[in-house]
């Protein structure tokens, strides 16, 4: 199993070179893709022939993983083609805005929902943020958790024990006060889990963690790069 970064910041990207979240998995000849943030879809186009995107999992409904998904539906619109869309139903206008297309086809998904692409597995976790978010557990040669973003919970522990890679919202700076996971979590969560690889993800424009957790053996996921589960 890979994952690709296709984006690792937010609430926005970084000036001139940086996308808001994204990630291409790969295991096997199977695709899917998490979250579709501003400046993603170029980069997933440059990685993967477009037409053989056929699943996209939603984390949680902010803009800053759900952009990008407007401006493809043009391209969905000129290929004729369809795409799966997982995510949790949503009363809400921005919901509306994002999935009202014919060339979307919206799955449904909660904490009981289990869902097969091809060679892989795929399950949920709720999380802890300021609108519904579900961590994306995904099964394959391997086991790889996206936590999506969140506050520490116990269901952050369930993703480790289930997991080979955990893809982390874990790299806002020592003292934060927000709905995320700090770098003092992630060396915690390290030490409690040292068996897991732990890449940290959604990474703000004036902060890189990757001082903070040198010496670690936590990964600063890093835009382009293309990680073995």
């Amino acid at each position: 199993m890979e994952l690709t970064v296709l984006g690792k910041y937010g609430p926005y990207g970084k000036a001139g070179n940086g996308c808001s979240s994204g990630y291409l998995v790969k295991n096997g000849d199977d695709f899917i893709v998490l979250d579709m943030g501003c400046g993603t879809l170029s980069r997933l186009m440059a990685e993967v022939d477009i037409t053989r995107i056929k699943h996209i999992f939603i984390s949680h409904l902010h803009y800053d993983h759900t952009s990008d998904l407007l401006v493809f539906r043009y391209l969905l619109e000129e290929l004729s083609q369809t795409v799966n869309i997982y995510t949790h139903r949503e009363d809400s206008q921005w919901y509306n805005i994002l999935f009202n297309h014919p060339n979307f086809n919206v799955i449904d998904i909660d904490e009981s929902t289990v869902i097969n692409v091809g060679s892989m597995e795929l399950s949920f976790l709720p999380m802890k943020h300021t609108v519904t978010d579900y961590a994306i557990i995904i099964r394959g040669d391997k086991a790889l958790c996206y936590t999506g973003d969140t506050l520490f919970n116990d269901n952050v522990l369930k993703c480790f024990e289930a997991s080979d890679l955990v893809l982390a919202d874990c790299s806002k700076p020592k003292g934060f006060n927000g709905p995320h996971m700090t770098v003092e979590n992630a060396i915690r969560l390290s030490k409690q889990y040292p068996e897991t690889k732990i890449i940290a993800t959604h990474q703000s424009a004036d902060y890189n963690p990757k001082v903070d957790l040198e010496g670690t053996g936590i990964i600063s996921a890093e835009e382009g790069t293309t990680y073995t589960v």
